[in-house]
């Protein structure tokens, strides 16, 4: 456990490591957390006041987000169940950052519902054995509940994969495999509570809705998943992970099933609240069309309906979401368009007009956006953190071993590697060298066995014109000499300076590859190992 404990602090370090851009980011960030910080502190001196929310609008703009943000951080289970349930590898090799972000999700959402309560202090009284929760009567109880589970589970998840990496280990589905298979449902519940906290307020006939929870998790799937497309864009640019265009593209059409329902069931309760025509239609027709002069949400309401709208039909077609411009403007669409309709077009219609039949338009104030942005912040901080964390560790470039003579090619290999057919073409294999950064890859038959390598070499060696069509089998290196899982580090290093190349294959028992390991994997294995 001292060893783990230590461990963990050596991965820290990985936080202050960066190069100019990184640093600037951070410092942006950090600085928008003072803002918010400093906004923050104002109205803990002055209360509540400050903000626009009064007895006729008591939640506003952070409920809105933290609304939000439950879908997103429940959307994360649209990459579990195909990439655990499914095994699709695709994905499988990404969950983790999905995972990831819904621990800075449900982060940012716990902070909205502290700063939402105006004085911390009143936190204590929703804790369990602390406080007086009320569980199971107090519905707030059970969000305190949920929230907090799906964070634990998530988190200890992720930390275990990373952990299990982190010594050249693959994780142990036997362990896992129960958090895994909980949340599921559990992430169903974290936003289910969350549309039954406004279900259960019998004086609010705009979110006595039947479909309200189905709504909200149909918006997720399409929002969440969305936000999950641009940063993985990113994290590949970014970083040596390798996340191949066919998870994405599989991700964008889950999100094109998940609108559909969103924009049904949002028509369907559309129709009941017009066609019935009763006096409950009031804050439909406020949000649409205004009420009695009063109109703020209405063209915030249309801009959002054309974008989802929008979005639905780039999403749809094939042809526009496996095109990157056009799969980007989707998501940037689909993103604005949920957070605007499931933000403030959700929480204030409900309260207009009040139960008096007065209406008070609110706009937040200020200090709530700054306390907002912060907020935001804060949760794009924590996702950096956690990125630094993990990528060294996903991509093998961070390995603890406390024995030197334990330490196999399996433990220090990388498992970003090319496998190809010998009947694929030599344009073919070229285009994915390039794209995805790496100078040979695998050669393997009908049966996964390795038979040989084909490099960047061996296509250059090609005369222009003649390489295209020709086939990996006629200039690839046979017979092929990887070397196995088991291969101990010293042995592996006079391989590598024997044959006097830079990296080599690694085979498992099956001769099937599972990876590559290079000198600069050797060197940084026995750097490692020197600092414990």
């Amino acid at each position: 456990m001292i060893q783990i404990v230590r461990n963990f602090f050596i991965a820290l370090r990985q936080i202050a490591v960066g190069d100019k851009k990184y640093y600037a980011w951070v410092g942006f960030l950090s600085f928008l957390i003072i803002l918010g910080a400093s906004a923050y502190i104002g109205q803990l001196n002055r209360g509540l006041i400050i903000t626009a929310m009064r007895d006729q609008v008591s939640w506003g703009f952070y409920i809105s987000n933290f609304t939000f943000l439950v879908g997103v951080a429940a959307a994360a289970v649209l990459l579990v169940i195909p990439a655990y349930l499914y095994n699709f590898k695709p994905i499988k090799e990404i969950v983790l950052f999905g995972e990831l972000l819904a621990i800075s999700a449900i982060s940012m959402c716990i902070l909205f519902i502290m700063v939402d309560m105006g004085q911390p202090l009143r936190v204590w009284h929703i804790l369990p054995v602390i406080g007086a929760m009320n569980f199971p009567a107090s519905l707030l109880a059970w969000d305190v509940v949920v929230l907090n589970g799906y964070l634990a589970i998530n988190s200890v998840i992720a930390f275990y994969v990373l952990y299990r990496l982190s010594i050249g280990k693959e994780y142990k589905m036997s362990v896992i495999g129960p958090l895994i298979i909980l949340s599921i449902p559990w992430a169903v519940s974290i936003h289910t509570v969350t549309a039954f906290l406004y279900n259960g307020l019998p004086a609010r006939p705009f979110w006595n809705a039947s479909i309200l929870a189905p709504r909200f998790l149909a918006s997720a799937f399409c929002s969440g998943p969305a936000i999950m497309l641009i940063l993985f864009q990113i994290i590949r640019k970014l970083s040596e992970v390798e996340i191949e265009n066919k998870a994405i593209f599989k991700i964008a059409e889950l999100i094109a099933y998940a609108m559909g329902i969103n924009l049904f069931l949002l028509g369907a309760e559309v129709f009941k609240e017009f066609y019935s025509g009763s006096i409950h239609s009031d804050p439909i027709k406020y949000l649409y069309f205004g009420l009695h002069g009063h109109n703020n949400l209405v063209p915030w309401t249309w801009f959002a309906s054309i974008l989802n709208i929008t979005a639905f039909f780039l999403f749809l077609f094939p042809k526009t979401r496996e095109n990157f411009t056009t799969l980007n403007m989707a998501c940037a669409f689909v993103i604005t368009g949920v957070y605007i309709e499931k933000g403030m077009g959700l929480v204030i219609p409900g309260f207009i007009p009040d139960t008096l039949g007065e209406i008070y338009e609110y706009t937040p104030t200020m200090q709530e956006i700054l306390i907002t942005i912060g907020i935001w912040a804060t949760g794009a901080l924590l996702y950096t953190f956690l990125l630094k964390l993990a990528v060294p560790v996903y991509t093998g470039k961070l390995r603890f071993f406390s024995k030197a003579q334990m330490v196999t090619a399996g433990d220090i290999m990388s498992r970003r590697i090319i496998t190809v057919s010998p009947d694929t073409s030599a344009d073919e294999i070229a285009k994915l060298l390039v794209s995805r950064h790496l100078s040979k890859a695998a050669v393997i038959d009908q049966n996964n066995t390795f038979v040989g390598t084909v490099s960047e070499a061996d296509i250059i060696s090609l005369e222009v014109g003649q390489g295209a069509d020709r086939k990996i089998a006629d200039i690839m290196s046979a017979p092929a000499a990887p070397v196995k899982e088991d291969v101990k580090i010293q042995e592996l290093g006079k391989i590598l300076a024997d044959r006097k190349v830079s990296s080599l294959f690694v085979v498992n028992k099956d001769n099937q590859p599972i990876g590559a390991v290079s000198g600069n994997d050797v060197l940084r294995a026995l750097e490692n190992i020197r600092q414990e």
